[in-house]
């Protein structure tokens, strides 16, 4: 018997990633997205993932570049973790994502910062081949999206493909450490189509085309707080998300965060931070 698809399932809600993404990068909510932000992270400084500024910092840091590195950052969003890369390192990085709005936020910032000369992002779904040549970078970095870039083997080969000999790769995943429901699951697919893997599977692949794994760090616990604070920003927020959002979304929204608050510090998902370095 073949597996029905959700998309021909009635019960199970139909997510609009696009919808998401526009919202969050709208000009007109961006006033309101900071202020919810800046209550959910210590030192917020623009990003919109489950990685806590410190974080950022000490991973970014496992990249290992100089001022003569160049990175290339798969779903940069809007462009701040990017910028604090290339400005913390002094090197020069390129960012891609597939969503307009986050590419033309993203390059404003990088004006605004007078950053443009280093740091430039472009209009790209990741999901497809790089239009990038062979070796072009000294290091990639992917926060948070693998989920939603499903052929992993084909992803990471092609990760490998622009990446120098020696060169390094961080990523941040969620991964499934335990148990999960189906209603748990789709409260964690909201935002569109994401692909979840069991424990140990990022590592063979890596693996098999060609890296070597340096590192595998568990940051479940800063994500349940990370979760934790969102939801009661929200809760202080509700009237204005509710406009922004419409109650549906809001309502997943809520249910979204909550979901991933219970699922990290239960480690039935696990959200896990990766390094490797391509083989020679």
């Amino acid at each position: 018997m073949s597996e029905r698809r959700d998309d021909e399932n009635p019960s199970v809600p139909k997510a609009q990633p696009s919808d998401f993404y526009d919202r969050r990068y709208a000009l007109q909510w961006q006033n309101l997205n900071d202020m919810i932000f800046q209550e959910v992270y210590e030192d917020y400084f623009g990003q919109s993932s489950w990685v806590s500024t410190a974080n950022y910092d000490r991973i970014y840091g496992w990249l290992d570049v100089t001022p003569g590195s160049c990175v290339l950052d798969i779903a940069c969003g809007g462009g701040a973790p990017t910028l604090r890369l290339a400005g913390s390192a002094g090197c020069t990085v390129i960012g891609v994502d597939n969503n307009v709005h986050a590419i033309a936020k993203a390059s404003a910032l990088a004006r605004e910062q007078k950053m443009s000369e280093r740091v430039r992002f472009e209009l790209y779904d990741a999901n497809q081949p790089l239009p990038f040549p062979n070796s072009a970078f000294d290091a990639v970095t992917c926060i948070d999206a693998l989920a939603y870039l499903p052929d992993r083997p084909r992803t990471f080969a092609e990760w490998r493909r622009v990446i120098k000999h020696g060169g390094r790769l961080v990523f941040t995943d969620q991964v499934i450490t335990g148990q999960l429901s189906v209603a748990e699951i789709v409260a964690r697919s909201t935002r569109g189509s994401a692909t979840l893997a069991p424990s140990g599977h990022n590592e063979r692949l890596l693996g098999k085309v060609g890296f070597e794994l340096l590192r595998r760090e568990d940051m479940s616990a800063t994500l349940a707080e990370i979760a934790h604070r969102h939801c009661a920003a929200r809760a202080a927020h509700s009237d204005a998300l509710r406009a922004s959002e419409g109650d549906t979304v809001f309502e997943q929204q809520n249910r979204y965060r909550a979901v991933a608050e219970l699922l990290a510090r239960e480690r039935h998902l696990s959200h896990v931070a990766f390094l490797a370095r391509k083989r020679v």
